[in-house]
């Protein structure tokens, strides 16, 4: 029989195909595909634990990739950076672990901006790994990867630099730190490391016979890269640049030995600003004489907060009603309990004030008056009053070896020690804790937890609680005092006058009896404005000697600038006269970007 093919030729019946023998034909082809499926199987689905237990010990077959995670910004909150990744990787070359074709330096050369012959000539003479000292930008590491990758050159690799920057340099080295290692890390760089740091990522797997990474085989205890978090600060880089420079003007200006200002907003705690001089340099961590700068005077250094002190013995005198609106004292220039006695403006001999009521006694800076509030309170509730405000305990805050106060006790001499307390002497506190209790007048009463952190991630972190230690009414009654000592002829700070804004302070001048070295701390304390306070100003000067000691006048022009700034920053507006007095002081030229 003849049939037609498909191509239309006729063929024989001898010629057709088989049913039979096509079936069988087909029945082979089905047994081999499934002998086939099987093998693979066996191999990839029951025999790989085996498979993978025989690469691991011979170590031939698997590799781990480290995969650094890039750290964490710390951001002002007006969104300055104020410690930043350099952003540069590092060229690393396992000269055993590299093509030794031509064509690949090449390659290598164009995509990092490099000589590859160069390259290929050091590499030639070297063994094990080599750092190149050239950095290498984000792109061209891309550009590298894609080299790397097309020649499966696992000797090749680009790791972050490791370096950070600090724009703001020292002035806010206080605050940002510096990076170091465990034990040079200091500031929110050391005690945040955790959350800005991240987690690296562990790609732990096979790979084949030609170095081609196989993620089937990814081994469980890979994990990915975790960047590092932002944090964002509630410092203001204009107001922290302020205080810096206004700090640094009156150390050098007093040839003081150090200083520190610090400006918080009273009603929510937030740190402003908190500058110091001298300071370290966060290019090496140390200090202007070259040595390890460890000490932060603003959570460290223990001060007597002198006649500051007297508003907040004031106000404890008023909450507790042991004296009232028609109070009056004669201050003889002396005050004698017992066999102890002080005396008022002791730098100056014994002075008589004459009859003060409650605002007179502030404007004046009377020491008796504020001795004798003391000793109404009594010592117990005002030796807790003290703690009330933190000034004894240490301050949680992110920042490394906070300290605690300390308060000079005499069992035999409690009552001297009460009359030196109610004017901010026999006592030593922070810088920090002192601005802090200072927020409880510019509140409503309610004492705030100094606060560094607004987010870290993105994740809002909440304004602490706050303690109420006096009543509204107290604290309007003691800031009108307050004003009086701007604003009045006679007060002490009356040269600190800003035309046109209310404002409410009060000098401090400590004298370090039986310290080492002695002298006098300059301090002033002052809100603006006078009335719904936005910002809280501390200021002190530690050891002046050129012969000036007083607070009005070597702390007080640091408020006066930083007054100004906030003016500025804020756009205050007058409640009369001109703004004029408001335009920004001339600063000294200070570094724009360093590296550590």
């Amino acid at each position: 029989m003849w049939r037609l093919n498909r191509l239309g030729r006729t063929v024989s019946s001898s010629q057709a195909v088989n049913p039979s023998r096509l079936r069988l034909v087909s029945i082979g082809a089905v047994a081999f595909f499934a002998l086939a499926v099987y093998s693979q199987a066996r191999v990839q689905a029951f025999g790989s634990q085996d498979i993978k237990r025989k690469a691991i010990k011979s170590n031939r077959f698997v590799v781990t990739d480290i995969d650094e995670p890039r750290r964490g910004q710390i951001l002002s909150s007006d969104g300055k950076t104020l410690a930043r990744d350099e952003g540069v990787f590092a060229l690393h070359v396992n000269a055993e672990k590299v093509p030794k074709s031509p064509a690949f330096y090449l390659e290598l050369g164009a995509a990092i901006e490099m000589s590859g012959s160069e390259i290929r000539e050091v590499v030639s003479r070297s063994k094990g790994e080599i750092i190149w000292p050239a950095t290498l930008t984000a792109e061209q590491k891309k550009k590298l990867d894609a080299v790397k990758s097309k020649w499966r050159a696992d000797g090749l690799s680009a790791d972050a630099s490791g370096k950070r920057l600090y724009p703001l340099g020292s002035a806010a080295s206080s605050i940002a730190g510096f990076l170091g290692n465990s034990e040079t890390a200091k500031g929110i760089e050391k005690m945040l490391s955790m959350e800005i740091a991240g987690s690296e990522g562990i790609s732990r797997g096979m790979i084949d016979r030609t170095g081609a990474f196989l993620p089937m085989r990814m081994e469980e205890d890979s994990t990915r890269r975790v960047d590092g978090s932002n944090v964002l600060l509630t410092v203001d880089s204009d107001l922290q640049q302020a205080a810096f420079d206004s700090v640094r003007r009156a150390v050098d200006a007093n040839k003081a030995e150090s200083g520190i200002a610090i400006v918080m907003d009273p009603k929510t705690g937030d740190v402003l600003a908190m500058a110091n001089w001298p300071t370290f340099d966060p290019k090496t961590g140390q200090g202007p004489d070259g040595k390890p700068a460890d000490f932060n005077p603003n959570i460290m250094g223990h001060f007597e907060p002198g006649s500051t002190m007297k508003i907040l013995t004031q106000a404890k005198a008023i909450e507790d009603q042991v004296v009232g609106p028609g109070w009056t004292w004669n201050c003889n220039g002396t005050l004698t309990k017992g066999p102890y006695q002080i005396r008022c403006d002791e730098h100056h001999g014994s002075r008589a004030h004459g009859t003060v009521n409650l605002e007179k006694a502030i404007s004046l800076s009377c020491n008796v008056s504020a001795a004798q509030w003391a000793c109404l309170i009594k010592f117990e509730p005002y030796h807790q009053f003290i703690k009330d405000l933190g000034l004894v305990d240490a301050l949680d805050v992110p920042l490394p070896n906070a300290k605690s106060g300390s308060l000079f006790i005499e069992p035999v001499a409690k009552t001297h020690e009460l009359m030196c307390w109610g004017f901010g002497q026999s006592m030593g506190v922070t810088p920090l804790a002192l601005a802090s209790a200072f927020t409880s007048l510019g509140n409503d009463g309610i004492w705030m937890k100094p606060r560094f952190v607004k987010s870290i991630g993105g994740k809002e972190q909440p304004t602490q609680e706050g303690k109420a230690v006096f009543s509204p009414e107290t604290t309007h009654q003691v800031m009108r005092y307050m004003e009086a000592v701007i604003d009045s002829d006679r007060g002490t700070g009356k040269s600190l006058r800003i035309p046109g804004y209310r404002m409410a302070g009060k000098t401090g001048t400590a004298e370090r009896k039986g310290r080492k070295g002695g002298g006098y701390v300059a301090n002033f304390v002052g809100f603006l404005p006078a009335d719904n306070p936005r910002a809280m100003i501390l200021v002190m000067i530690d050891r002046p000697s050129t012969g000036k000691y007083y607070g009005a006048t070597v702390a007080g022009p640091v408020f006066s600038d930083l007054a100004r700034a906030v003016i500025r920053k804020y756009g205050l507006k007058p409640t009369s006269g001109t703004t004029e007095a408001v335009k920004k002081p001339v600063a000294p030229k200070v570094e724009v970007e360093v590296r550590r």
